[in-house]
């Protein structure tokens, strides 16, 4: 055995790995729009950082419509959604929110020039403002505005293809108190509205206060 075939030590493992998760981050940054949507999404849910009065997080189920862009008809999936947020002020009336969601299922849509394509969600990330009614009342309606990107997949019978979406969403709703901090939440979200390409999110969900 030669000095250049001495096996590698710990320290060139870790120089590797480190080298290797360096690259992957230049190359996730480097997807149109993430930049971006990051930079948005930071400056948006930062002030609940300096300024938090009391929060809450909610799970909820999404009936989803996403029609891709020249579509003659939109796919309908599904999702699971994590919410969680801050109120900026003592009424809890205004605060800021962060959204996790995971697909599953397909459906196809129809385009006037191809095959029908199988449409599914893979995950979705959003930031929004959150202004609602006083938590005094029992039913609290509530609106949002905040950014949204939609990671998906199209299926042609021979391929498939990832097809992401970057947006500002406009959404409403309204909660419903169950208990002291318990919560059922209906709403609708236009996650993407963009020339011919939109996606809509009506989602189901129970929530709590903290």
């Amino acid at each position: 055995m030669t000095l250049l075939d001495h096996p590698p030590t710990s320290a060139d493992v870790f120089r590797r790995g480190r080298s290797n998760w360096v690259q992957s981050g230049q190359s996730a940054m480097r997807i149109p729009g993430m930049r971006t949507f990051l930079i948005t999404l930071v400056l948006l849910v930062s002030p609940t950082l300096a300024a938090a009065s009391s929060g809450y997080a909610s799970l909820s189920y999404v009936f989803a419509s996403v029609e891709p862009k020249d579509a003659d008809s939109s796919a309908d999936v599904n999702a699971v959604q994590f919410s969680f947020g801050s109120w900026l002020n003592p009424d809890s009336t205004f605060g800021v929110e962060g959204r996790i969601g995971l697909g599953f299922g397909e459906d196809s849509a129809r385009f006037p020039d191809a095959d029908n394509r199988d449409v599914e969600i893979n995950r979705y990330f959003g930031g929004y403002a959150r202004a609602q009614f006083p938590d005094t009342l029992p039913v609290r309606p509530y609106g949002l505005l905040g950014v949204t990107r939609v990671e998906t997949t199209e299926r042609l019978p021979d391929r498939s293809r990832s097809e992401n979406y970057n947006d500002f969403s406009l959404g409403f709703g309204f909660d419903v108190t169950l208990d002291h901090n318990i919560y059922a939440n209906l709403e609708f979200l236009r996650a993407v509205d963009r020339g011919t390409r939109q996606i809509s999110f009506l989602s189901l969900g129970l929530g709590g206060r903290f």
